[in-house]
């Protein structure tokens, strides 16, 4: 219902992106990981052409020399023999094209595991949602898409063929080994330049993908709203209980403020109400303070009621930030303390 209630216009916020990482929903680029994938397993053909190729020729020698044993019984240990060998070939390609895909996913997506993508879900099996998915908008923004990828990786293979056709046409006059080699070589420069275009639409692939993860993960007003509301609580509420603390705040202020001594103050963002009564304290203690509204309330109980107030700004400040009220002050302000209050009893010995 809150999509329906406005445009959505406000960034997710991390709430929303947090769950919808959660559910598998995130922003990655299938090309981008595919022309990574084949560009490594370019690279370690490449490099490993020649142990392969003298792999496969031992291979090959054994099999048609006669030294593959024949006998049914020994079939086993034949099997073992080639399994292996293709194995050894494939091997390197294999675990090299699935450390690149894992690095390609970790660095789009990072460290993420997400049960709740594995549920079965039965809007997926809503043909309705089908038809608009293959038909739709998005449907055919990705067939064309995809249309363009394959007409630009055309281009570049026949741009390639027609810059090579001179050498590509001397390839059956020369000997087998020389031509392999040869046509080795151009198969991969053909590679490599078809490679460059699809790491290109990759990349802007994965820009977009970004770009349309962020545009789908946007919110109306109302949904930030309604999430602010069940996070942090309703504003109203706060509100309410915000007046309630501040209604409470000054109910005890002024009745403490009453019984001090002396206000010390900032002069005006900052008020300390300190008491002591020599007969029953140990040492002066704090028994109200605050700041800005309540540093003002403090300062006007204190003249109502013929309290002194004194600017001390640094022992004011101090002593908001060390002393909770009711506390005693520390012995490092004893002596700050104790000569406002003689300052105070000189002016009004009944406060003594």
């Amino acid at each position: 219902m809150a999509d329906d209630l406005g445009e959505r216009t406000e960034e997710a916020t991390p709430k929303r992106r947090v769950e919808a990482r959660e559910e598998g929903n995130i922003a990655r680029s299938q090309d981008l990981s595919s022309a990574l994938m084949l560009l490594a397993v370019t690279v370690t053909l490449w490099v490993l052409v020649m142990p392969m190729l003298r792999q496969a020729k031992v291979v090959m020698e054994t099999a048609l020399g006669g030294d593959m044993p024949l006998n049914p019984a020994d079939a086993w240990e034949a099997a073992r023999y080639v399994g292996g060998a293709g194995i050894r070939v494939a091997a390197p390609v294999l675990v090299i094209t699935w450390v690149v895909a894992y690095v390609v996913h970790l660095m789009q997506v990072g460290w993420l595991i997400s049960p709740k993508a594995l549920q079965p879900k039965l809007s997926k099996l809503n043909p309705m949602s089908g038809f608009k998915r293959i038909f739709g908008l998005s449907g055919l923004v990705k067939v064309s898409l995809d249309t363009l990828k394959v007409a630009a990786v055309a281009t570049v293979a026949v741009w390639t063929i027609m810059q090579h056709r001179d050498e590509i046409t001397v390839l059956p006059y020369l000997t087998a080994l020389q031509a392999l080699g040869r046509g080795g070589w151009l198969l991969l420069d053909l590679a490599m330049r078809v490679l460059a275009v699809l790491l290109l639409l990759g990349l802007l692939d994965f820009l977009y993908q970004r770009w349309k993860y962020r545009q789908d993960l946007k919110m109306t007003k109302q949904q930030v709203k309604d999430e602010l509301k069940q996070t942090e609580g309703d504003p109203l509420v706060k509100r309410r209980r915000l007046r309630m603390q501040q209604q409470i705040s000054m109910q005890r202020i002024s009745a403490a403020v009453p019984r001090a001594n002396v206000v010390v103050t900032n002069p005006e963002h900052v008020a300390v109400a300190i008491q002591y009564e020599a007969q029953t304290m140990n040492a002066p203690k704090v028994v109200a303070k605050g700041a800005e509204l309540l540093a003002l309330r403090i300062r006007q109980i204190a003249v109502r009621h013929g309290i002194p107030v004194v600017e001390r700004k640094s022992l004011a400040r101090a002593l908001y930030r060390q002393v909770a009220v009711g506390q005693e002050i520390p012995a490092d302000f004893y002596k700050a303390v104790a000569e406002i209050l003689a300052y105070v009893y000189r002016l009004n010995p009944s406060l003594a």
